[in-house]
């Protein structure tokens, strides 16, 4: 009888678990989550937005230096882009590029760019729109993800003769986002491991008395009512 009654005990401890942990901690990781996913994309939009607006920012300021020179002729001005793209200073960091109005590369701050053809659609937007245009997804020359901002050059008469076009890789943005990724999950991790601990304190503290006195409560009255019964 006594072994009987332990292991009622045993299963009886085991259900307040795993009702708190269904009721609390099941809950808690639900919205940690939510707030891991929501700073995640705040920091990944304000890391694309700020580069985003730096490279708009240079391809306009390169644009109205490259003004003088689009009142040259044709030939005058191809020789200066690819003189600029030669001797440009952070070829480390962003690619620069000169593109014709039929699409083709003529100038490229790496060097190497005879028959190669961007086809992203900020080049073309650019040439359409006549303003600066983003564009920000998988190059599909190279399988790379990439972030390009075009500004369309425009001859003195009016014409778009080409787009400077400055390209950088996102990788490693993406690793940043990688990594706060990472840090916000594992402080869930840990809050939620102490969730667990602080709550097997509760448990054994708080709700295995209170069981026991809501136990005693019920004995004291099933003998009222057979009491009450024997009365009548």
């Amino acid at each position: 009888m006594i072994f009987k009654k332990r292991k009622w005990r045993v299963l009886k401890i085991t259900g307040l678990r795993r009702r708190w942990f269904l009721n609390t901690v099941a809950v808690i990781g639900m919205l940690g989550l939510v707030a891991v996913l929501v700073v995640t994309a705040s920091f990944a939009a304000y890391y694309y937005s700020a580069m985003e607006s730096d490279m708009r920012y240079r391809a306009r300021s390169t644009t109205e230096f490259f003004a003088d020179y689009l009142n040259q002729s044709y030939n005058a001005y191809y020789q200066s882009c690819i003189t600029y793209a030669q001797t440009f200073e952070d070829r480390n960091n962003i690619e620069l590029q000169f593109i014709d109005a039929s699409g083709r590369m003529v100038a490229s701050s790496y060097g190497d760019w005879v028959g190669k053809s961007p086809s992203t659609s900020d080049i073309a937007d650019a040439v359409a729109t006549r303003g600066i245009c983003t564009f920000v997804g998988k190059n599909s020359q190279t399988g790379e993800r990439i972030m390009a901002v075009s500004s369309p050059m425009i001859y003195s008469n009016g014409e778009v003769i080409g787009v400077l076009r400055f390209v950088t890789s996102t990788q490693i943005m993406d690793r940043q986002i990688a990594i706060v990724i990472g840090i916000s999950l594992t402080a869930l991790s840990l809050f939620i491991l102490l969730v667990i601990l602080s709550s097997n304190y509760y448990i054994r503290t708080i709700l295995h008395p209170l069981n026991a006195i809501i136990k005693k409560a019920k004995r004291i009255q099933r003998r009222f009512i057979r009491r009450t019964k024997r009365a009548e």
